[in-house]
């Protein structure tokens, strides 16, 4: 995965109008992925498939969790800090978030490629 910075911490001056009056509207949804596919009670399983020029709306991750790339794609992430960054994925791609060290966060994820974008995350409840 290959990440860049498109716009610091604390800096909103980067922002496009329609996207930071969605994030200040605070309708944060702590659904992670677009179709729940297992749970038990350790762990969630999530699917996302972002479609091109498609979104994840803004969600605010409360837990440990993991993702997995399932299609090589690009996406741009807004965060609630301001941040903006633009990501190009490599099928088989994976991250850990450690909630624990790290604490909660807002985002949302936008496809800005032309093909399908697709992701199986996992939380951890425990």
């Amino acid at each position: 995965m290959k990440i860049e910075e498109l716009c610091p911490d604390g800096n909103f001056s980067c922002w496009d109008h329609e996207t930071l009056a969605t994030l200040q509207k605070g309708n944060y949804t702590t659904q992670v992925g677009e179709q729940l596919i297992f749970e038990n009670a350790d762990l969630k399983v999530w699917t996302i498939k972002l479609l091109a020029n498609s979104s994840l709306p803004f969600h605010k991750h409360t837990t440990n969790y993991n993702w997995t790339a399932m299609t090589d794609g690009s996406a741009i992430s807004h965060y609630q800090t301001g941040r903006i960054i633009q990501l190009s994925y490599t099928k088989g791609d994976l991250s850990y978030y450690d909630h624990d060290t790290k604490g909660s966060f807002v985002h949302n994820l936008k496809n800005i490629g032309n093909k399908p974008l697709e992701f199986i995350t996992i939380e951890y409840k425990k």
